[in-house]
């Protein structure tokens, strides 16, 4: 069964995965569009795909990123090529950036998963998280709760999903577009660093999808 899990490591896909890592951090730097898609999505869904194969580490290799913006939440699905063996997961981290102001620079929210490790939505400055109480974790803030993610049922690596509500004083949006980037550091069976990590963002780095509207 396939449920949301909320921003807590015990209750994260129930394995020892995901979070934040400062290691995605950079200096904000112009935007860009990803891809060719139009400047405009439909209303409430749109599907992005990045270049197959352009990573030489495969298990990370962005294949597409669908955008869900409904009234309740914003939803991303990452696709990925998947494993075989379950929980073949990779050492590295994802980051799904989120922008919900148009007038301002760089994205204001991410969700942070780091495999192995632990998983949080937090508000950004730049490109960097910006920690605050209402989504820190010790002690729980107030809006912790409305963030979450999901996996593939069999947990090979096939796709994971974002999530966060849509609620006062925590996380409002009308039109958001997202940025998303993969970062392999290596293996965790055998336990191995590579000597250099393989990054891959959805057809470039800081690049923006267009906007997507809120359907409804």
């Amino acid at each position: 069964m396939k449920t949301w899990r909320h921003a807590t490591i015990a209750a994260l896909l129930a394995a020892p995965l995901i979070g934040l890592t400062t290691a995605s951090a950079t200096a904000d730097l112009p935007t860009r569009t990803a891809g060719t898609a139009p400047d405009a999505a439909p209303a409430g869904v749109a599907t992005y795909a990045d270049e197959a194969g352009d990573v030489r580490k495969r298990k990370l290799d962005l294949r597409k990123v669908v955008v869900r913006n409904t009234a309740d939440a914003v939803t991303v699905r990452v696709l990925l090529p998947g494993v075989r063996r379950t929980y073949d997961y990779p050492l590295g981290y994802v980051s799904v950036w989120l922008d919900t102001d148009r007038a301002r620079r760089g994205p204001e929210y991410g969700h942070f998963m780091q495999f192995w490790s632990d998983y949080r939505f937090a508000e950004t400055q730049g490109w960097r998280e910006d920690p605050t109480p209402e989504w820190g974790h010790s002690p729980e803030g107030a809006c912790v709760a409305d963030a979450g993610l999901r996996g593939d049922r069999k947990h090979r690596l096939r796709w994971f999903e974002y999530r966060v509500v849509k609620r006062d004083g925590c996380f409002e949006a009308d039109a958001v577009r997202v940025a998303v980037t993969t970062v392999n550091e290596g293996e965790n069976h055998p336990y191995r660093l590579y000597d250099r990590p393989f990054r891959d963002h959805l057809t470039a780095k800081h690049a923006w999808t267009p906007w997507v509207e809120q359907a409804g």
